[in-house]
């Protein structure tokens, strides 16, 4: 007996070593500029690799295609300028960049990345086809609904690869009827349907909301950093805006600033935010609010990306927001930015 289960532990690592295949990214800046260029996988902080005269080289190993995040930390930065990081699918074939920083000056200035393929996977190419497809279509939109289904569908099911079909069905899952994607992921593999894209593609099928511009939003409640349950329905009768971030997540720590502006601007008009926070650290959790100045209400039940709330309305990623009215009804979803100071300026000047 100790043989059988010595012998399945063995298989069991070498079937996973197998799944990990070496990828490299080769990327080259317009301008020579010096740093360290952070490389993230699954929403975490895996590596970092020297970024000299404008030049770097990173090698890596995962299950492939993989989306890799990077984010370059600039030598001799000002303070006051915050950068962006971008988001790749490797694959075995290197994947070659070309690199250009734009300033863009908003409620603050950001360092801007435009990437440009000079050589990229067929996995990367098939999503920005997609992608550019898909681009204007909402799912809340029934038209747009159906057109978006026979598009993603149709690009899902040239792919024979469990992996690759459940990165696309988890990016336009809102699209696509539950029945269907119930179907697809009970035909994937175990690995696939335990993985981070199978669960979420489950939690899509399973969900009982899908919002829609104009219905009223179903009520929750989650614990507040003081441990006490908080109810959405305790802020009826003011404009809410509800932000979906966590601690670690780079872009919702870059909207902060401009979150903090509009408070700022609108509180004094029936207008409150509530965060929900997909951390499973109360310590980062608590300290991230403190060191971003986030004053309104946050609550959390520390699951990370199992957050009951965040899984309740099917969402994609972080940042994510919902904007709802005085009597809860959605008005309108991930606003960002200039967009969201428009939008409040909108309905409450």
């Amino acid at each position: 007996m100790k043989k059988i289960t010595l012998f399945l532990f063995v298989s069991s690592i070498v079937n996973f070593v197998f799944a990990q295949k070496k990828f490299e990214i080769y990327g080259k800046y317009k301008e020579p500029t010096n740093g360290l260029l952070k490389v993230m996988y699954d929403q975490k902080l895996v590596d970092s690799v020297p970024v000299v005269d404008g030049k770097f080289h990173y090698i890596g190993k995962a299950e492939l295609p993989k989306a890799v995040s990077l984010y370059m930390d600039f030598e001799n930065l000002p303070k006051d300028v915050m950068t962006t990081s971008f988001e790749v699918y490797v694959g075995e074939k290197p994947t070659i960049l070309e690199l250009d920083t734009t300033t863009v000056r908003d409620f603050r200035t950001f360092l801007t990345t435009k990437v440009t393929f000079v050589q990229k996977n067929k996995f990367q190419d098939e999503f920005d086809k997609l992608k550019a497809e898909m681009k204007g279509l909402v799912s809340s939109k029934e038209e747009d609904k159906k057109r978006g289904e026979k598009l993603a569908l149709s690009y899902i099911d040239k792919n024979k690869s469990d992996l690759e079909r459940s990165i696309l069905l988890n990016w336009y899952s809102s699209f696509i009827a539950k029945d269907k994607l119930k179907t697809y992921y009970e035909s994937f593999n175990e690995k696939t349907k335990k993985s981070f894209y199978g669960v979420r593609i489950k939690n899509a099928a399973l969900t009982k909301y899908m919002l829609k511009v104009g219905e009223l939003l179903p009520s929750f409640s989650q614990k507040d950093t003081k441990g006490k349950m908080f109810s959405i329905s305790d802020l009826k009768g003011k404009y809410v805006l509800i932000d979906f971030w966590a601690s670690w997540c780079v872009p919702c720590r870059e909207e902060n600033p401009n979150l903090v502006k509009a408070y700022e601007t609108f509180k004094h008009k029936d207008f409150e935010i509530l965060g929900v926070s997909l951390d499973d650290d109360k310590d980062k959790w608590l300290d991230a609010i403190a060191k971003d100045g986030l004053v309104w209400k946050h609550v959390s039940d520390l699951d990370g990306w199992q957050n009951e709330v965040y899984k309740m309305f099917n969402l994609k990623s972080v940042p994510s927001s919902i904007l709802i009215d005085k009597e809860g009804r959605v008005i309108a979803m991930n606003l960002r930015g200039e967009a969201l100071n428009k939008k409040l300026e909108e309905i409450l000047l």
